[in-house]
């Protein structure tokens, strides 16, 4: 049963508290939001390898329906977080209160430095290539025009929240009604054969390996990876209570059903090895199926995907180093509203600078290959708050709980754990400089605490 509100919940959207964001945003906001930044690039790149080291097409769907159902779990968990601690920030606020100060610091710090600005700027120079693809007389370099895709995406949402959340919500809708197009065609047009498809399930080629199955659902877990960026938006939501927990379901739901009918349309037009040896598989897929204009329409498809998951990153980014700030973890003006416009604009012109001298210099894709294994970390110490605040709060105010507890949040935690065994144990080296990077901020935390106390 659904607890009563507290006065701070049932406070209007046209009154925030000072220096608040507006509650103004719904759950089909949040929706957008979680499913735009999930389907960015990853759907077109990552098909690829999962078919060249899962060469059948059992395994291959497998591993796509696994991850899906990991990530249910895991915003399933992150649901009964969200409602519980309905705050700007996500999971700058989950680990504050629960594990303390220190690592929520540490977190906040790498999200703030490294994770956030980092992966987004990968993406947006990805949205730079397609975009010169459609428009060939720019000239400028693919950083300097994902500089500016993330400085302008930036500026719009300085403007107002609603803007930034419209902008997600046509992304978000304009890439899922492509990507259903394109399965559309494949399964009408004629250009694909059920042979592709067979036999429906067999060992792949080089047996069952325990390391080549990690390192693919690896792949396949980054590329639904999103649905963890929602509860940076719990502060903003009209009903803070229900509003995530609806809108990580739906949008976790959506995805998974949209990424394994998409990875089987691949392979019943082009078949596993086609796919495999594909270095534009979506492109291929829409010639066969669409003619002339597949190519074409791939290319817009790809843009606005990589345009609205940069939005969205924007969005969850600015609000997690927004939440560091009201937490007590990051300078204080960063965490006031904008006076007039009540956005968090200090926050986005923070992540935009720093994303855009990612994208200048061209410097993030070492750093992301060493903070993989830490963001997995991450993601373990969230979903084990559940089991942590069950025991030290049990009478606490969960307006949702975890179905299925505790098996749900479990299904995430020993496979999460074994995925952080496997990556060590085949990545050592990019793993252990992650987690160097990782404890070198510690001190860090100490110098601003002892700064803030004086």
């Amino acid at each position: 049963m659904r607890s009563p509100h507290s006065a701070q919940d049932s406070t209007p959207a046209t009154t925030p508290s000072s220096g608040d964001l507006r509650r103004v945003l719904g759950h089909w906001d949040a929706v957008a939001l979680i499913a735009g930044i999930m389907i960015g690039s990853g759907i077109f790149a990552t098909p690829p390898q999962i078919a060249t080291s899962l060469d059948r097409f059992g395994p291959m769907i497998l591993v796509w329906l696994f991850g899906g159902l990991l990530a249910v779990c895991g915003a399933l968990t992150y649901a009964e977080l969200a409602a519980m601690f309905p705050r700007t920030g996500g999971s700058v606020v989950f680990l504050k209160e629960t594990y303390g100060r220190p690592p929520a610091f540490v977190y906040g710090w790498s999200t703030l430095l490294v994770t956030y600005p980092a992966s987004i700027a990968a993406i947006a120079v990805v949205f730079a290539a397609y975009f010169k693809r459609l428009f060939p007389a720019i000239t400028m370099s693919d950083g300097g025009v994902a500089a500016i895709l993330t400085l302008a995406l930036c500026g719009l949402n300085i403007i107002g929240v609603v803007l930034g959340a419209r902008i997600q919500r046509t992304f978000t809708a304009a890439k899922i009604a492509a990507l259903v197009a394109l399965i559309f065609f494949a399964a009408t047009s004629g250009a694909g054969r059920v042979a592709n498809l067979t036999p429906i399930w067999a060992a792949p080629s080089t047996g069952w390996r325990l390391g080549t199955l990690a390192l693919a659902m690896a792949s396949v877990m980054w590329t639904y990876e999103g649905w963890a960026d929602g509860p940076s938006l719990s502060g903003e939501c009209r009903d803070r209570r229900r509003d995530l927990p609806r809108a990580l379901i739906i949008g976790t739901f959506m995805v998974t059903g949209v990424y394994v009918l998409i990875n089987a349309a691949y392979v019943y037009v082009l078949s596993i090895p086609g796919v495999a040896q594909s270095h534009s598989v979506a492109v291929d897929m829409a010639e066969r199926t669409m003619g002339h204009y597949g190519g074409l329409f791939v290319d817009l498809l790809i843009v606005a995907s990589t345009a609205g998951s940069v939005n969205g990153s924007v969005i969850s980014g600015s609000r997690v180093v927004f939440g560091m700030s009201r937490e007590g973890l990051f300078f204080e003006p960063v965490g006031r509203a904008h006076r007039r416009l009540q956005t968090p604009a200090n926050a986005l012109v923070i992540l935009g600078l720093a994303t855009a001298v990612y994208c200048l210099l061209g410097t993030f894709d070492q750093l992301i290959r060493y903070f993989v294994f830490v963001a997995m970390i991450w993601f373990v110490m969230n979903i084990a708050a559940v089991f942590i605040l069950r025991v030290r709060r049990p009478g606490a105010d969960r307006p949702f709980r975890v179905p299925l507890y505790p098996l749900t949040p479990a299904i995430f935690l020993l496979a999460a754990l074994g995925l952080m065994y496997q990556l060590f144990r085949e990545n050592t080296r990019d793993s252990a400089i992650g987690l160097a990077l990782l404890a070198a901020s510690l001190p860090t935390y100490w110098l601003w605490r002892r700064s803030h106390r004086a």
